[in-house]
């Protein structure tokens, strides 16, 4: 017994005291239970209307709809100047054609290694790199010592041959004569006829004489001028307009003729003409139906990359690229361009509308 009433006694001391409930009355009971109230009259009354009212007929809808008195989803709203006309379809925009893009290397169409047809020792060099010229001007000058004394040489020769015809010829003339006045002596019977047979052959011989002396006058002329051509060649002179590129040749430097064959460095300087840069541009083989001749273009150059140029292809070149897959168009500046050079890196853009109606503002 005194162990059940031990294990009773922890019983009760584990247990919670319940806490007695709120009185009735209180404001908080009260204000709960007038809400219920409040919220169940509420739904009664919806629940009656809902039931008591009648629902619209088809007639009443399409009546309201007419009317404009049944608004539309915003999405659906029709503006104040559209109302009573029929929707427009929206055509789907046309896709842009897509730009043709290529890169390639600026190309100078006109470039040359200025060597001289004779070889000699550079004594002048008027021009230097970067310098301007125009055709006909004189580049550089080889010593002419030599040639100098042959043309001399050969003029001399040339007088000599000129003096030696005027000599027959004046030897011929007087024979001649001789041979008239003993054709009238033997007429008149003064002088035998042996005498016409040696004035004869005289003037034969004399004739003879000539022929030889003017061939070898017109020898001597042409040698004359054989050295007064080579004694040009000693002045390389430029064959167009253009700027030097770089000089192969230094004052006292002897160079060889341009027939002895060389490397492209050997000779007096490379020049370049302006004028003819163009561009070739590799572009991929699928765009080649859409490239033609005179088809206009946007150039990009990594050297000036905030300066576009206007572009042409002049041609395109009738052979593709087995390694990369390109074919290459060949564009021309349509303004000349300056401070461009050859071998300069390029990017070019064909059939770029936006871009050419930027470049034309």
């Amino acid at each position: 017994m005194n162990a059940e009433a031990n294990i009773a006694t922890r019983l009760r001391s584990l247990s919670i005291d319940r806490v007695e409930p709120p009185p009735r009355g209180t404001p908080a009971i009260r204000r709960f239970r007038m809400l219920g109230v409040t919220l169940a009259g509420a739904a009664a009354a919806l629940a009656a209307a809902a039931y008591f009212m009648p629902a619209p007929s088809a007639d009443a809808l399409w009546q309201a709809l007419a009317s404009g008195t049944v608004s539309q989803p915003a999405k659906e709203k029709v503006g104040p100047s559209s109302q009573g006309k029929a929707p427009t379809i929206q055509e789907p925009e046309k896709p842009l054609s897509q730009a043709i893009i290529g890169s390639g290397y600026v190309v100078a169409g006109r470039t040359i290694t200025l060597r001289p047809e004779i070889g000699g020792r550079v004594v002048d060099l008027p021009l230097d790199v970067g310098d301007h010229f125009m055709a006909g001007q004189v580049v550089a000058r080889l010593d002419a010592t030599m040639d100098e004394i042959e043309l001399r040489i050969a003029r001399s020769q040339a007088a000599a041959a000129a003096a030696a015809v005027h000599r027959v010829e004046v030897s011929l003339e007087q024979a001649r004569k001789t041979l008239e006045r003993t054709t009238l002596l033997i007429e008149r019977g003064a002088v035998a006829t042996s005498s016409r047979d040696t004035d004869t052959l005289a003037v034969v011989q004399l004739t003879s004489d000539l022929d030889a002396a003017r061939q070898t006058a017109e020898t001597a002329r042409l040698q004359v001028q054989k050295q007064e051509r080579t004694l040009s060649l000693h002045q390389i002179i430029a064959p167009f307009d253009g700027v030097v590129v770089s000089r192969l040749a230094g004052l006292g430097d002897t160079v060889a003729s341009g027939t002895d064959g060389g490397g492209p460095r050997d000779g007096i300087a490379i020049l370049l003409d302006p004028t003819s840069m163009t561009i070739d541009a590799d572009i991929a083989q699928s765009n080649a139906a859409r490239l033609q001749p005179g088809q206009t273009a946007i150039a990009i150059l990594d050297a000036f990359p905030n300066r576009p140029f206007k572009m042409r292809v002049r041609t395109i070149v009738p052979a593709a690229s087995l390694q990369k897959g390109t074919i290459t168009a060949r564009l021309e500046f349509l303004t000349p361009p300056s401070r461009v050079l050859p071998n300069m890196a390029a990017k070019v853009t064909l059939d770029a509308p936006d871009l050419q109606a930027n470049l034309n503002e």
